[in-house]
């Protein structure tokens, strides 16, 4: 008689799994990216446009490096193997 192996799903830790909020269901490296930078070229128009240069130019700085801090977390999710991950149903 042979024994069959049952192959359990890979299991995510808390810190993944919470991201989930952010990326969705099925995340992709590409459409995290996509977001982040979409929301970094809202934060910067905004702020050029209502707000006087010496208050923009700083907030326009701090978004721009948030925007890197977001970029370098995506790159190490990917790095950790998060996005394109198999799910199953």
């Amino acid at each position: 008689m042979t024994e069959e192996v049952a192959e359990d799903p890979p299991e995510t830790t808390g810190f993944l799994a919470g991201l989930e909020f952010l990326t969705g269901d099925d995340p992709s490296a590409g459409s995290f990216l996509l977001v982040v930078g979409m929301v970094t070229c809202v934060f910067i128009a905004a702020f050029q446009f209502m707000l006087a240069p010496p208050i923009s130019t700083l907030l326009t700085g701090l978004v721009l490096v948030i925007a890197v801090i977001s970029f370098i977390m995506g790159a190490v999710l990917d790095m950790l193997d998060y996005f394109d991950t198999p799910r199953t149903i």
